[in-house]
């Protein structure tokens, strides 16, 4: 692509910037994932550094955290181990796909049982989940830094697809997504199913959005059609639309997050109307909010230590905080206008930008 020379000279050096920061946490990241494996804990690799051996340069793609499938009966030994080698852990709620480990070395690891939120994987992806989408064997990738396992080449691209389309939904595109997939499905092309990458897009209603997305590197990022089996003949209509969003937004949609999430939140509210009355949707909403809450009403001693320190220091103190927090957490959250902003009610006129959004997923064949 021409580019003029101090541009590409600032892309240089922002190129080298980010290789010298990635390549350190990498190598340590990957050991860590090799001691893990060595205890007799499988963990797959999600997109990061699986998805950047797709790139010319792998070191040079960021990850802001790392991501790794375990199955869910050895999370707990996998949470020991982590904990043991001095992370932080934050543990998942019950809807929760992912416990959120943080390190001052190693950054942010996030063990995951599951592909997608609960509520994600059951209203959007009409209960699709490893069972489902994971069909393929792991695959063994060889790096100078280590070896390390990731799904399947099909399996994968299914995965980044939908995660992009959660987040699509919930607040915008970034570029990197959308370079993920086009990589991913360029660079591997003869070993991907198409067929059953495009039957799962067109059975969950997001091949129109990933044709798009597909197409828009074909115009503008130097891939060629080729490059996509399976993709349409011709250029959606809609990619100025899909574009504008991403402009619009910024960084996935940082620039408009309130009325981004309740366009999310309304989006659920019709996908869930389609199989539920709009009481069944009301109930169905409720009951996930309180498993959701469980673990923040019903904290362990060691949490209750951390969000009540000097209080939590005494033993004798904890029963009351339990109580405490059992039922000032929930108050909270209801003066918050947190259960209002996701259990819709559907009346009233939704904001300009909003309804702008959910036009855009009807015009998209998304609703």
């Amino acid at each position: 692509l021409e580019c003029p020379e101090a541009l590409r000279e600032h892309l240089m050096n922002a190129l080298r910037t980010e290789c010298s920061t990635n390549l350190l946490r990498r190598q340590r990241v990957l050991h860590l994932i090799g001691e893990l494996k060595q205890t007799g804990i499988e963990a797959k690799i999600l997109k990061g550094y699986a998805i950047a051996e797709n790139y010319v340069c792998p070191e040079s793609r960021s990850s802001v955290d790392t991501d790794l499938l375990i199955d869910i009966q050895q999370e707990e030994a996998a949470l020991r181990f982590l904990e043991a080698r001095g992370f932080r852990i934050t543990p998942r709620a019950k809807t929760c796909h992912h416990t959120i480990c943080q390190h001052k070395k190693y950054g942010e690891i996030e063990p995951h049982v599951a592909l997608y939120d609960e509520l994600i994987r059951d209203a959007w992806f009409q209960s699709a989940d490893a069972a489902a989408l994971v069909h393929e064997r792991p695959v063994t990738i060889e790096t100078p830094d280590g070896s390390y396992t990731a799904l399947g080449y099909t399996d994968h691209l299914i995965f980044i697809a939908l995660h992009m389309v959660k987040h699509f939904i919930l607040g915008g595109l970034t570029l990197r997504m959308m370079l993920d997939i086009a990589l991913l499905f360029a660079r591997n092309r003869e070993r991907i199913d198409a067929a059953r990458f495009w039957s799962t897009m067109e059975r969950l209603h997001y091949a129109k959005l990933v044709n798009c997305v597909l197409w828009a590197m074909i115009l503008y990022g130097g891939f060629q059609a080729a490059d996509f089996p399976g993709c349409t003949a011709e250029a959606p209509e809609q990619i100025a639309l899909m574009l504008g969003d991403l402009l619009q937004g910024g960084y996935m949609g940082v620039k408009e997050m309130d009325a981004r999430y309740a366009s999310g939140m309304e989006y659920n509210r019709l996908v869930l109307l389609k199989s539920k009355s709009a009481t069944g949707y009301r109930l169905y909403m409720l009951r996930f909010k309180m498993r959701s809450a469980a673990k923040h009403m019903f904290p362990t001693g060691k949490m209750l230590r951390e969000m009540y320190p000097h209080a939590g220091r005494h033993a004798a103190v904890l029963p009351f905080l339990f109580f405490y927090q059992m039922f000032a957490y929930p108050i909270k959250k209801v003066r918050s206008g947190a259960l209002r902003r996701d259990i819709r009610s559907g009346s009233g006129t939704l904001e300009q930008g909003t309804q702008a959004r959910l036009d855009m997923f009807r015009k998209l064949d998304m609703l």
